[in-house]
């Protein structure tokens, strides 16, 4: 399985669209171990848009504080299951959360708010609530 965090400075990102990075963790959940780590950018930058990005990576999970609706929904119409609320603490501390089956999330850290998505969707927007 395929875990993708939002990633900068090491920690989960609050906002899925602001981060540095992506963190690409194959798990194996039936051992409850992390296989491989991998830190790594989408060739055309990091936006709301790179949700598509993820899915053409074979991630089947997206870890993140907070989430705009635009990128909830092409992940979801990717089969990709998501998780909103996470606190931003250190990378390996979320991989094992969840593989162990002890994550805890809260509220979408978007809260409603909205960001600049890079020119990418129509109105310019990354979160719709």
């Amino acid at each position: 399985m395929k875990i993708a965090i939002p990633t900068e400075d090491g920690k989960l990102c609050p906002h899925f669209g602001h981060c540095e990075s992506f963190t690409i963790a194959n798990v194996d959940m039936e051992n409850q171990k992390i296989l491989d780590v991998e830190n790594t950018i989408p060739e055309d930058g990091i936006s709301c848009q790179s949700a598509g990005w993820l899915a053409e990576q074979g991630v089947n999970v997206v870890i993140a504080g907070g989430m705009g609706g635009h990128p909830m929904q092409m992940l979801a119409e990717n089969g990709i299951e998501i998780l909103t609320g996470c606190p931003p603490v250190n990378i390996d501390e979320i991989i094992m959360a969840y593989v162990s089956g002890n994550i805890i999330t809260g509220e979408n850290s978007c809260g409603g708010e909205h960001h600049h998505c890079h020119g990418h969707h129509e109105d310019g927007n990354c979160c719709h609530h």
